[in-house]
Parts: C-alpha cells; sequence; structure tokens
C-alpha cells in the first residue's frame, strides 16, 4: 500500500476534496467531516488528507485518511508530530490498520499516526461538573448523538454540514469534547481539535504561551430553549480551564464580526481579541449566514492573568457607554459612511444590533453592512504598524460598536501579562 500526503497547498485542493466527497458519499456519510471544515480549517489546524492506493500507479484508491493533530512531543533536538488518523474505507475491506499506518509514516517520515476507525468500538467517558443550574462535561454515547441533532436545529443544516458524533469519543482524542446538561436534558455542546502552530503571534506569546501546540475551539451551539442560562460562557471557561491543565496557552476560534452577542461574550466578558480577518472565508450558507461569511480569527491566552482573572460563575462583560465618550472616533455610521483615515489610540467600529433578524428581514441592507465592514476590517485589523486589534464592544443607545486599539508592542505586554 501507498499514500499520498495533501494540504491547501496543493493545487487541486478543492478538486481533490470534491472526489474526496463523491467517493465516500458525503451528505449521505454520517462519518464524513463537512466540506467547508475541510476545505477551510483542517489545514489551519495542521491537519492533511491521505489517499491510499495499490500498486504503482495511484488510479485506484483504496481508503481516505485524515489526519488531525494529537500531540506534539520533544525528542531530543526534534519535535515528534503526532496524527490521530481517520480512516475510510473506499472500497472492499478496510486494509490491516498496520499497514496503513506504515504507508503514512513512510510518506511523511518522522511523524507518529494513531489509526482511528469511527466506525470501530469506541468509548465514552461521561463526566459532569455542576455550575449552578448547569452541568459541563464529557458526553456519553447518546449525548453525542444528540450534539448533531443540535447543530441542525441552531444553524438549521442539512446533514452534510453536521460533524460526526463519534469525535467524542475518547479515542478521537478531540481537543475539546465538552457537553452542557440542565435537568439530565442535552442543551449544548462545545468541541475543537489540537492546532499545530497557526497564525502568527506577536511579541513573547508563542514562548510564553506554546504557541507551537494550540487549540482550535470550532462549534459551539446552546439550544434556544436554554438560552439565558449562560451556558457559551460556562462552556468556555470549562474549556480554558482544561486547556491550561494540559499546558495548552492559547485557544483559537473564528467568529462572525457583526454578531453583537456573539461579540460581547468573546471580547467582552471572554477577553478574547482579534487581529486577524479574512473576507468570505466559509462556502455555505444557512440560517444565520444569509450572505458571505466572512470572519475574525480570535485569540484566547488561556493563560494570561487577565484571562484567568475572570470569575468562572457571575461576572459581566466589559461593555464601554460611548454615548459618554464621545472623543473615541467611530470608523462608520452605520453601512453607509466609513472613514479609512484614523489615527488615535482607541477607535470604535459599529456593527449591527441584531444581525441574525436583519440578514432574514433586509438581505439588501445585510449586505450593505458585510461589504462596508468587509473594508473597514481589511484596512484597520492586522498586526502591521497603524493597524489596531479588537479588544473589546461598546454601546451608544441601541447602536453597538466593537472597540479596537492600535497593534503595539505595549499592547502585548498589557494583554499577555
Amino acid at each position: 500500500m501507498h499514500a499520498t500526503i495533501l494540504d491547501a497547498t496543493h493545487p487541486q485542493w478543492s478538486r481533490e476534496l470534491e472526489q474526496t466527497g463523491a467517493l465516500l458519499g458525503a451528505g449521505a456519510n454520517p462519518n464524513l467531516f463537512p466540506y467547508h471544515f475541510l476545505f477551510v480549517t483542517l489545514t489551519k489546524i495542521g491537519g492533511k488528507l491521505v489517499r491510499f492506493y495499490e500498486g504503482a500507479g495511484a488510479e485506484t484508491t483504496t481508503g481516505i485518511g485524515f489526519l488531525f493533530p494529537r500531540r506534539l512531543r520533544e525528542r531530543g533536538d526534534a519535535v515528534q508530530r503526532t496524527y490521530t488518523l481517520r480512516f475510510h474505507a473506499a472500497s472492499g475491506a478496510t486494509p490491516d490498520p498496520q499497514t496503513i499506518v506504515a504507508a503514512c509514516e513512510q510518506a511523511m517520515p518522522g511523524a507518529a499516526f494513531v489509526y482511528y476507525d469511527p466506525q470501530g468500538a469506541l468509548s465514552y467517558y461521561r463526566t459532569s461538573e455542576p455550575m449552578g443550574a448547569v452541568e459541563i462535561g464529557r458526553p456519553d454515547e447518546s449525548e453525542a448523538v444528540a450534539s448533531r441533532e443540535i447543530q441542525r436545529r441552531v444553524w438549521g443544516a442539512p446533514a452534510e454540514f453536521l460533524y460526526p458524533s463519534d469525535i467524542y469519543s475518547a479515542e478521537f482524542a478531540a481537543g475539546t469534547s465538552l457537553i452542557a446538561r440542565v435537568e439530565g436534558k442535552t442543551a449544548g455542546f462545545l468541541f475543537g481539535f489540537y492546532a499545530f502552530d497557526g497564525a502568527s503571534l506577536p511579541a513573547d506569546w508563542q514562548a510564553r504561551y506554546n504557541g507551537a501546540f494550540r487549540i482550535e475551539s470550532q462549534t459551539l451551539g446552546v439550544l434556544p430553549a436554554f438560552r439565558g442560562l449562560r451556558i457559551a460562557n460556562l462552556l468556555k471557561k470549562r474549556q480554558a480551564e482544561l486547556a491550561w491543565r494540559e499546558g495548552i496557552g492559547v485557544i483559537t476560534w473564528t467568529a462572525d464580526p457583526l454578531q453583537a452577542p456573539n461579540a460581547a461574550l468573546n471580547f467582552g466578558l471572554l477577553r478574547a481579541v482579534a487581529f486577524e480577518f479574512t473576507p468570505d472565508l466559509y462556502p455555505f450558507r444557512n440560517e444565520l449566514n444569509h450572505v458571505h461569511a466572512s470572519r475574525f480569527g480570535l485569540t484566547w491566552l488561556v493563560g494570561s492573568k487577565r484571562v484567568r482573572e475572570i470569575p468562572t460563575h457571575g461576572g459581566r462583560a466589559d461593555v464601554l457607554d460611548l454615548s459618554r465618550r464621545p472623543q473615541i472616533p467611530r470608523a462608520n455610521d452605520g453601512c453607509t459612511q466609513a472613514r479609512f483615515d484614523l489615527d488615535a489610540e482607541l477607535i470604535a467600529i459599529e456593527i449591527p444590533a441584531n444581525w441574525t433578524a436583519l440578514q432574514a428581514d433586509d438581505p439588501g441592507q445585510a449586505q450593505a453592512w458585510r461589504s462596508l465592514t468587509d473594508k473597514i476590517f481589511q484596512v484597520y485589523i492586522g498586526l502591521h504598524p497603524g493597524q489596531y486589534t479588537i479588544t473589546g464592544v461598546g454601546v451608544a443607545d441601541e447602536k453597538r460598536f466593537l472597540l479596537a486599539e492600535r497593534s503595539d508592542p505595549r499592547l502585548w505586554q498589557r494583554l499577555g501579562a
């Protein structure tokens, strides 16, 4: 058996994924990851696609593997990357796991691989930690299955957009595997993946917070009936605690910059920051994404004092009342006017007060908001001199704002302390 390993640098990456989906029955295969995850996030976390074949030519594919980061180990002067090898047989019987692993070792010398069959015998270890009226913990098998239904209900997504339930298994070893329970009912979930490297970090954050091995927090969902119990906050706080116990100091994720409630959670309460922006990142549309899916890349220094001092219970989001701070310049007035010449230590960027409803009720105005703010974020957000980092949120009467501070060493020192 031979293996060819590919990632997003391959010139036919999109085509390879499409062929893989066709081969493995995308849409009807509940064990297959969504296309948007494979297209965007798999290689972002340091993962790869593996095509297995027999004989000298690669015309006949016998199996497909997806490599997920699992561990980063120092071996003398070298660092060894260990991957979970998620294998899908393409035809006939599944080859011997040792043969599959050996083919990967030959294709990627120096790396280690743990064979994983999503249809094999799997283990689920239920845990529980009471947090007021909510319990947070690892799911049992039935709760893992229930998370797919929550995905469908929250996003209105068809089957091919749902994540497999087996990723909560002990054998898969996801970076984060949590669900929330209220009176014994599955109310929400949070899962994420280990990641090798990632986007550049400022100043000394890479060394101080072990930036070479991170967690990419992928998806968090809470059923509408249980909102108001601060479940999202509790799930994220538990994620941070568990990551820090493992020696992981950086958690990253993507977020829609125009969702004001998410901004209040991410920046105002959790104290994450954003210095990355990608327009039209994900190739999908659903009930929460009627227009193109632009995203912030968020960075959460879970080992920093600023984050660790947030109380697990209680606590309120830091929200600046901009009606009392008229001297803070605003980059835009709604979705019609913008300034691209601001030069202040702190600036405010207006976002819609209710982005989800606006997309459903007024698609034209929603597109205008997305187009204008895309331009604003592309100009202002980043690590280069003269650019800004999103660090907070603000309000002025019924309007909602993101607060951005000038990206410079003084900011990195304060945030990373």
